[in-house]
């Protein structure tokens, strides 16, 4: 009978991935990354944009209730307090109405003008956006995407009217109808 030729098996003694593995792992994980992480963002701050919706729809409720209970017209957060507070992230908010607040667990500040003509004015801006708006570099920040995530609302005293608007603030600050 004829021997079979030995073949000498190898051992690997360097476990692990080559370069070539390495490579196109990374560009896969590149790749994934790329087109995940604006979605992951949009994501994030549509999730801060729906709160702060909320945060600012709970405050005409407590303005009404305020002139039910007193037959005035509040001008500052300390009064709309006595009937709820207003959270910030330093406790209830305090000070004229116009002094602009930081919303709880939030990136917005939110001011309240008015009453002008019967109707108060709420505005909610990123604090990141008015950073930049506020910047020396002016090659930061497209002024077509300032306040591009800002609120803003309105609530009428006199007949309940209110409505609220989102998105890039020079475009919805003439839309909002409180008549």
């Amino acid at each position: 009978m004829a021997k079979k030729p030995q073949t000498k098996k190898t051992k690997n003694n360097n476990p692990g991935f080559s370069l070539t593995e390495a490579v196109i792992a990374t560009a896969i994980f590149g790749t994934l990354g790329s087109i995940a992480y604006p979605n992951f963002i949009d994501n994030q701050n549509g999730a801060k944009l729906a709160e702060v919706k909320a945060n600012i729809s709970s405050i005409p409720p407590i303005i009404g209730a305020y002139i039910d209970a007193t037959g005035e017209t509040p001008s500052t957060w300390d009064e709309l307090s006595s009937i709820t507070a207003v959270m910030t992230n330093n406790g209830p908010a305090t000070g004229d109405l116009e002094t602009r607040i930081t919303l709880p667990k939030s990136i917005y500040d939110l001011s309240i003008e008015g009453p002008t003509e019967s109707v108060y004015t709420l505005t909610a801006t990123r604090v990141i956006d008015r950073n930049d708006e506020n910047s020396d570099n002016e090659d930061q920040s497209d002024p077509n995407e300032e306040f591009k995530y800002a609120v803003k609302s309105c609530f009428n005293i006199s007949n309940g009217a209110s409505d609220l608007r989102s998105g890039n603030l020079s475009e919805i600050e003439n839309t909002l109808n409180c008549g």
